[in-house]
């Protein structure tokens, strides 16, 4: 399986949107939100994960990649706005692809787009797109804590769409994020109903090298990625393909010590 590379006109920008594509008919879809200063192809583990369990992926390449080609084009105060556009876009892109469910995710930096567009409340320039009703679920990939003023504690709390948030308790930045618990605000702030938590043990911010920055040494966190993309896949399939197999399946998962429901 390989990632797809397909442009779209976003306002007066081409955006390339690296698709990785089921073997059969969709059973639902994601738009998917890299860190900051990476790039779609260097999540193919876990894109290519979700698009073998069934799902659609498709992931725009933002301007603060250090993949992108005019990089140097935009200024920090566009990089938000433009990551905004790039998700709506791609969720119009996803939806124009087939009748499925559509989900959003993201990782790190790029985890607060998906909570966006699940309702969470998010500093936002004027006209930019946020909440997005056609989001089924949300996959929250090691988000940051609160960061104003992109948002606050509080904003967390607004979140409405049935949510995954998946941690390490490696999951540190130092200087940033010096413990792994302060990423699960986003987890903890909304009101109780279709909130889970993965807390993946000796999984760090980037599962050894897996996603994200594929240059690290690892050692390659391996079953910890498979976890997430499992659990991961159960929230999308329950809430954005109303698949009464994978509802039960997550509900199932309280049996085990690292996961959490509320």
């Amino acid at each position: 399986m390989s990632l797809d590379i397909v442009e779209i006109a976003v306002g007066d920008r081409t955006v390339g949107l690296a698709v990785a594509r089921p073997v059969g008919p969709p059973k639902a879809a994601i738009a998917f939100s890299h860190g900051a200063f990476s790039a779609p192809g260097k999540y193919a583990a876990l894109l290519e994960g979700w698009a073998a369990a069934g799902l659609l992926v498709a992931a725009p390449l933002h301007v603060d990649s250090t993949d992108h080609p005019q990089r140097s084009d935009y200024d920090q105060g566009a990089v938000w706005r433009t990551r905004l556009e790039d998700q709506a876009a791609t969720l119009d892109w996803l939806a124009g692809q087939g009748a499925f469910g559509l989900a959003a995710a993201g990782h790190s930096f790029g985890a607060l787009l998906a909570l966006a567009a699940g309702g969470a409340s998010v500093l936002a320039p004027p006209g930019a797109p946020t909440l997005d009703a056609r989001v089924k679920a949300v996959v929250a990939l090691s988000p940051p804590p609160a960061t104003p003023p992109l948002i606050s504690a509080e904003g967390f709390a607004t979140t409405s769409a049935p949510l995954l948030v998946q941690t390490g308790d490696a999951d540190v930045l130092p200087g940033f994020v010096d413990d792994w618990r302060q990423r699960l605000i986003a987890f903890e702030a909304p009101s109780p109903g279709d909130r889970h938590a993965i807390v993946l043990p000796g999984v760090d911010h980037y599962f050894g090298g897996l996603i994200c920055r594929p240059e690290l040494p690892g050692p390659a966190q391996a079953e910890g990625l498979a976890q997430a993309i499992a659990a991961s896949v159960d929230l999308v399939l329950a809430h954005a393909a109303d698949d009464a197999s994978a509802l039960e399946s997550l509900a199932a998962r309280a049996a085990d010590p690292s996961f959490t429901t509320r």
